[in-house]
């Protein structure tokens, strides 16, 4: 399972109610199907077979594909000097 870090929820919440989106929506982790990096989005929902991730309020949906890539990692935030998110 991936962690959230507050830094990183707070993030999530700030592009969630940026984005307009319902109160319901998150961040979901992915891959990209022709490289297989991990990818990154807003999403107003999860899809079916997302695992949910949340904290402080803010929801990460993580697809079975990222799932064993981010196991016992975290996922943290930086605002400076430009919102980024990076797992470790």
């Amino acid at each position: 399972m991936v962690n959230i870090s507050d830094n990183a929820a707070g993030l999530i919440r700030t592009l969630v109610a940026e984005s307009h989106l319902s109160d319901s929506a998150g961040l979901r982790l992915g891959t990209d199907d022709d490289t297989h990096s991990l990818v990154m989005k807003l999403e107003a929902a999860p899809l079916a077979d997302d695992l949910v991730m949340e904290h402080g309020g803010a929801s990460l949906f993580v697809s079975p594909r990222a799932a064993p890539r981010v196991e016992d990692q975290t996922l943290h935030a930086q605002r400076e000097p430009r919102p980024a998110f990076f797992v470790d």
